[in-house]
């Protein structure tokens, strides 16, 4: 499979769908950010379909064959940042729980070994299990496309017919049952689809013409707009199905700044909730809580700018980058 080693179109989503994540998570304070809170659904979901696809270039390009040190590898770059960042966000809620009386409810095993203690920190044990979980699925992937294809076309169907017809009140089950229902199983699709264009990525690349290069672009555009008027997370999962082969053939931007967003984005996802919580817990401490479309949007930009710069500052240190970022 004669990928790219570099993908431009990688460092030019990143950084945005880094910005989506903090809108997401810090929108609250205004109805117009609330509402436009559906466009960012894409977000995580092309984080894992981006972090599957390269992952499926270790593994069939470069033919890792060794479970063990692949788990090992992945365990120190994304669980030990995982444990640390839980810990480091206990702190913050048990620092809010004494001085401004936000509830603090811990379950220990939801928290080290699914979820953490902040709202973004699942994407990391949830990738390091996707990772385990599709390892000799792309060994085989490998000697067998077509066997790879139809199986994870199948399951990417399957999938969303079952998240298609999720009841609305899946948000009072159980925390195990939302985590599998709102979390992994959409994380399926996000992997299926970076896995797929990998393994089709020569077919793709070759008839990959003008009227794609014409029809791709619209549909990213609709798909993109489909998420605020049909706010589903199959849209979102559309929206990245449709924009990963514009990412890999048609996104050759290569603005350096952009690839040095593109670096901390990691670091940026992990980091901006220290800043959201702070501003908003300084906020609500002089009574001055985060509301209207100002403070809100503010909020939303200064966490992003403040994030990057701590995570650049923090990854010229190789002991932080690799064991606190996970870069």
């Amino acid at each position: 499979m004669n990928v790219k080693k570099y993908i431009p179109g990688f460092d030019f989503i990143r950084p945005i769908a880094a910005f989506s994540v903090v809108w997401i998570h810090g929108c609250a304070g205004s109805y117009w950010t609330r509402e436009l809170n559906p466009l960012n659904s894409y977000a995580v979901p092309v984080f894992i379909a981006i972090s599957l696809f390269l992952f499926s270039t270790q593994v069939i390009s470069k033919g890792q064959t060794d479970f063990g040190e692949m788990a090992g590898t992945r365990f120190k770059r994304l669980m030990i940042p995982f444990f640390l960042w839980t810990f480091i966000y206990l702190g913050i809620r048990m620092f809010k729980a004494k001085f401004i009386h936000e509830p603090l409810e811990i379950d220990w095993v939801q928290m080290f070994v699914f979820k953490g203690s902040s709202y973004q920190l699942w994407y990391l044990p949830n990738l390091f299990y996707l990772m385990l979980l599709f390892f000799g699925f792309l060994k085989i992937a490998a000697r067998h496309s077509v066997f790879a294809n139809i199986f994870l076309s199948v399951m990417i169907v399957v999938v969303a017919v079952i998240l298609w017809y999720t009841p609305e009140d899946i948000t009072t089950a159980p925390w195990f049952t939302r985590h599998i229902m709102l979390y992994f199983l959409p994380s399926l699709i996000s992997s299926g689809i970076g896995m797929l264009y990998y393994i089709n990525y020569d077919k793709i690349a070759n008839s990959y013409g003008l009227a794609a290069k014409i029809i791709i672009p619209v549909l990213c555009v609709i798909t993109f707009f489909a998420q605020y008027l049909l706010p589903n997370v199959l849209t979102g999962l559309l929206f990245v199905a449709v924009l990963f082969p514009f990412l890999l053939f048609q996104a050759d931007f290569k603005y350096p700044f952009m690839k040095q967003l593109s670096k901390n984005s990691m670091g940026i996802y992990l980091i901006h909730g220290v800043f959201l919580e702070g501003i908003k817990t300084a906020m609500q401490i002089t009574h001055h809580p985060i509301k209207g479309i100002v403070l809100t949007l503010g909020s939303i930009i200064i966490t992003y700018i403040l994030s990057f710069i701590v995570s650049e500052i923090l990854s010229k240190s190789d002991v932080l980058r690799k064991y606190l970022m996970g870069n």
